[in-house]
């Protein structure tokens, strides 16, 4: 061994120790082809962060609120193609509605299914009373096919019908006229049907309105018949005022009685006279009438 100090002796290349080449590993056991086939697993999922407390209740009252508008929307749009508000306006259907009252109304009413007799129905009619273009508000007395005749010799004047335009005629008691209708004479607009005094013969698809406050009332007396296109809801409900909340009250009836006849004539002489077709009215009405303007409502 060199001592301290002397600096250790050079061994020549060819006496140098062989260097060892790496060997690698062998394995255990044979390895198959199928476990050389395998993927490499997939790393595991990494866990999503927690949302912090606050913004995840501010994520959810964000969708309920969402979830409330789009429940309001569908019911309001639901709500406005099946019923509408209608505010009276005019005493022409007193007692049944009054001035100022406020109703629901159907409008898929007669989507399915047509008027019928007594019904109270929301109308464009086809000639205008007064200088308004709002809709009315009228009861239906005269379906098509029916006959009908305004009886004004009786006393209060009658309505008399024959449903389907055969069989017995019938007169339509109606309980809800405020007083006794007095027929004055004809206000009928030009080129309009008439009922007074006359049958009247109602095509398909044609209907027959009054207001039940018969003195006070623009309806088919003066307009003529209604088509079935003109009617656009039923009234059902009176929801103002609280006091009269509820239901319209009853609706016509009929009651059996003998058919219409001619006008009666009277012999003197020779000579047949006509006897008066109908009742005058109050001097009002003659006023009115005689200065051309028909009655509103």
């Amino acid at each position: 061994m060199p001592t301290r100090g002397e600096r250790a002796p050079i061994r020549p290349p060819h006496l140098a120790a062989p260097a060892r080449r790496w060997r690698p590993p062998r394995r255990a056991g044979p390895v198959s082809s199928s476990s050389l086939e395998q993927p490499p697993e997939a790393p595991a999922p990494v866990e999503a962060l927690p949302q912090p407390p606050q913004l995840r209740a501010r994520s959810t009252w964000v969708r309920d609120l969402l979830e409330i508008l789009l429940v309001a929307v569908v019911l309001y749009a639901l709500i406005w193609t099946c019923i509408e508000t209608v505010r009276v306006d005019g005493d022409s259907m007193q007692n049944t509605l009054q001035n100022g009252d406020f109703l629901i109304a159907s409008k898929i009413s007669y989507v399915v299914g047509n008027p019928a007799r007594g019904d109270i129905v929301i109308l464009e009619p086809p000639h205008t009373c007064d200088a308004t273009s709002a809709d009315y508000i009228k009861r239906v007395v005269g379906l098509p096919g029916d006959n009908i005749e305004i009886d004004a010799q009786t006393n209060p004047t009658a309505l008399l019908v024959q449903p389907g335009g055969t069989g017995t005629w019938d007169r339509v008691e109606e309980p809800y006229l405020p007083d006794d209708w007095e027929q004055g004479p004809d206000f009928s607009a030009p080129g309009t049907v008439n009922a007074v005094d006359r049958i009247l013969h109602i095509p398909a698809g044609e209907y027959f309105v009054m207001g039940d406050n018969r003195n006070e009332s623009c309806d088919s007396r003066y307009f003529g018949l209604v088509s079935r296109s003109r009617i656009v809801a039923k009234a059902i409900l009176r929801i103002w005022p609280l006091s009269s909340f509820g239901g319209l009250g009853p609706g016509p009836t009929l009651i059996t009685t003998a058919a219409p006849g001619p006008a009666p004539l009277t012999g003197f002489g020779g000579l047949l006279v006509v006897a008066p077709l109908r009742r005058r009215r109050v001097a009002g009405e003659l006023a009115r009438l005689s200065r051309l303007e028909p009655p509103t409502g």
